[in-house]
C-alpha cells in the first residue's frame, strides 16, 4: 500500500487546525479572566478610596467577599470549561490518529 503525500499530511494538518482551535479558545477565556481580574482589581481600590469611617469599612469588607466568591465561582466555571476543552481536544486527535492509522 502507497501512501501519498497529501494522505500523510492531511491528518497532521487536521490536528495542527484542531490544536489552533483549541489555542484560541482557551486563550479567550485567558484574555476575559484577565479584563474580569483588571475590573475587579480597579473597583476594589475605587472602594477603598471610599472609606471613610468604621461603618463603611465594614461595608467595603463585605463586599470584597462577596466579590471573592465571585472570583472564585468564575474561575471554577472557567477551569470547567478549559478541562472541556481539552477533553474534546484530546477526543478529536485520537479520532484523528485513528483515522490515518486504519
Amino acid at each position: 500500500m502507497q501512501v501519498s503525500l497529501e494522505q500523510f499530511v492531511a491528518p497532521i494538518k487536521e490536528i495542527n487546525e484542531l490544536t489552533l482551535k483549541s489555542l484560541e479558545k482557551i486563550s479567550a477565556i485567558q484574555v476575559k479572566t484577565i479584563q474580569d481580574s483588571t475590573d475587579v482589581s480597579l473597583n476594589a481600590v475605587k472602594s477603598a478610596a471610599e472609606v471613610k469611617d468604621l461603618d463603611s469599612f465594614n461595608e467595603y469588607l463585605q463586599a470584597q467577599l462577596v466579590t471573592a466568591q465571585g472570583i472564585a465561582d468564575s474561575a471554577m466555571k472557567d477551569a470547567q470549561k478549559i478541562v472541556k476543552l481539552t477533553e474534546d481536544y484530546a477526543a478529536k486527535v485520537q479520532s484523528t490518529v485513528e483515522k490515518s492509522v486504519a
